[in-house]
């Protein structure tokens, strides 16, 4: 066996002065790299960092909703301008540490009050991540028209009728496109307050009342379907009548046969409204009517309501009388420009007109009988509403946030929302 060379100490010495040169060249090279990944670790970390504090003092906000909404903000720390809730260790699902948490709610009394929160998430050498909200919270609101058709104390639906839904505030109804919004709804919780016979298709959701049953509250029979949910009401749905208007007296108005000049321009309260077969009755402007009596279209009578109208009839005493052949005809074809509302002594309301009807209905205390062969674009909501038409009632969505008509919820709401740093 042949011994191996013995390499003299000076190449040996050669040979790591080379290795050493090539280690510090490589280092040389790869130190930039190393630096910049390590740059980009503290930056991606400290971004998740600040995800996880915004979303800590977004929890605070909802915490601070939640307690004006539901619980005792009187136990926080603080007076009537001010409360505070401070909570170190917030823990993730799972039980993982995120951060502390500061929450202050400014004068919590008021109508409008302030909520300022702040995350704080540990990071690196003792130093901390924050950030800050800062939110205007306001009185709820709820528009009496969050349902295409909504009774009160229940409805029934037959003779062909449907539902479906579009958003005036996007386009016109499109009948090829229709929406799957036409909800329905009641307060009622008792067997069969809501009937659905005859071909009837709601192309949206049906709700009964808090806590009730829909399937003991709503009947489907003849071929009636339901494309969507059939659930119970969150709460019940308020349903206040409305004031009758203080407005200048104009007596009775009766229209006489073959007139077709008469014209109104100017609000007014009216003990009786009627028009005879074959006349016309035009509205312009900003205009209410208080009808503290009878309301009666004849056969082929006309309400034209023209473009950059705004009109509302306000019913009291008496009855509301469409006879087949009348015609209100909002020209704006908008729902919003054209409403029907009722006071606590109106109690009913027939429409048997064979035109398409833009605009809202509002009758909390009126029976609502409709068997017009013709659309309604818009929302109708009434004390019971009988339907024995093949019409489609087509729910102008927009009118869910509509803020015009509706009631105000004892809860909170963001009003505005603003990240302070």
């Amino acid at each position: 066996m042949k011994e191996k060379p013995i390499r003299p100490a000076r190449e040996r010495g050669s040979i790591l002065i080379f290795s050493l040169i090539g280690t510090l060249v490589l280092f040389a090279l790869v130190a930039p790299l190393l630096w910049s990944l390590s740059g980009n670790y503290r930056v991606t970390e400290r971004n998740f960092l600040v995800l996880a504090a915004l979303s800590l003092a977004e929890a605070g906000v909802e915490r601070a909703i939640w307690e004006l909404n539901k619980g005792d903000i009187t136990t926080w720390t603080g007076d009537l301008l001010v409360r505070r809730l401070s909570l170190s260790g917030v823990q993730a699902t799972g039980g993982t540490a995120v951060g502390d948490l500061e929450i202050a709610v400014l004068n919590p009394a008021s109508d409008n009050p302030v909520v300022e929160t702040t995350g704080r998430v540990p990071w690196v050498g003792g130093r901390s991540v924050t950030r800050s909200l800062r939110v205007v919270l306001q009185h709820g609101f709820k528009s009496h028209f969050d349902f295409g058709i909504f009774g009160d104390e229940g409805f029934d639906l037959h003779g062909d009728a449907y539902t479906d839904s579009y958003d005036g505030t996007v386009g016109p109804y499109d009948p090829l496109n229709p929406g799957t919004y036409g909800d329905v709804g009641t307060n009622a919780d008792q067997r069969w307050d809501v009937v659905l016979l005859n071909n009837t298709l709601v192309n949206g959701n049906a709700s009964t009342g808090y806590q009730s049953d829909p399937e003991l509250v709503i009947r489907l029979s003849n071929n009636a379907q339901i494309t969507g949910t059939k659930t119970a009401l969150d709460t019940p749905k308020m349903m206040p009548a409305l004031e009758p208007p203080l407005l200048t007296e104009r007596g009775a108005l009766a229209v006489p046969t073959n007139t077709y000049d008469t014209t109104i321009t100017e609000s007014g309260r009216y003990t009786a409204f009627s028009l005879a077969a074959n006349s016309k009755v035009t509205i312009s402007g900003q205009v209410t009517l208080f009808i503290d009596g009878d309301f009666r279209m004849f056969s082929n009578t006309i309400i034209d309501i023209l473009p950059g109208s705004e009109v509302e009839f306000v019913l009291g005493n008496g009855t509301f009388d469409m006879d087949a052949n009348s015609t209100i005809n909002n020209l704006t074809c908008d729902p919003r420009s054209f409403a029907i509302l009722g006071t606590s002594a109106f109690q009913t309301m027939t429409m048997n007109s064979n035109s398409d009807f833009y605009g809202v209905i509002y009758v909390p205390e009126a029976t609502l009988n409709m068997s017009a062969n013709a659309d309604f674009y818009g929302s109708m909501v009434a004390d019971y509403v009988s339907m024995s038409s093949n019409a489609g009632v087509h729910y102008d969505e927009s009118l869910g946030t509509w803020t015009k008509y509706g009631v105000h919820t004892s809860g909170f709401v963001v009003k505005s929302w603003q990240e302070i740093y």
